[in-house]
């Protein structure tokens, strides 16, 4: 026995209530559920017109999703935007200053430093240097947060020194 579909559009604003949605999303999420095409497409736009749908919300959502919580540089957001099925000119018109990603850059380093103290400081740069480069920082933000970051422990080791 097939078990019927519901309600495209509850299901959709099921889809919605429980996560920031990209069009594209829904409209994969809807396909692999079974509606047809012409479902998918009417229901789409009707939810376009009315503004629940909104790749552009749905974008500063996740933009801010990729800078706080997974504190990802300028382009590891733009490639997870990509991913989530935004637009690529919505995707286009992001970006993140300079000192937000400097601060974020430095949070993740402090994040990491714990697991990195007993190492010698030529290998803590080098893994801090790749991890800043996964989360998608450019050459000039890793290199200016892996420099203070530099600094700051030989500082302290000039403290521990003279102590």
């Amino acid at each position: 026995m097939v078990k019927p579909l519901p309600n495209i559009k509850s299901y959709v604003l099921k889809l919605l209530g429980m996560a920031d949605r990209s069009e594209s999303e829904l409209r994969s999420r809807l396909q692999d559920k079974g509606y047809e095409a012409a479902a998918i497409d009417e229901t789409i736009d009707q939810l376009k017109d009315i503004g629940i749908i909104d790749d552009r919300k749905t974008a500063e959502s996740i933009l801010r999703y990729c800078k706080e919580q997974r504190l990802l540089g300028e382009n590891g957001s733009k490639h997870y935007l990509k991913r989530r099925g935004i637009p690529d000119e919505i995707i286009a018109g992001i970006a993140i200053s300079t000192d937000e990603q400097m601060e974020k850059a430095k949070k993740l380093i402090g994040k990491r430093e714990k697991y990195l103290k007993n190492l010698p400081l030529k290998v803590k740069m080098n893994r801090l240097y790749n991890q800043l480069q996964r989360k998608g920082y450019g050459y000039e933000i890793i290199n200016r947060a892996i420099r203070e970051y530099e600094r700051s422990c030989e500082y302290e080791a000039q403290v521990l020194e003279k102590a």
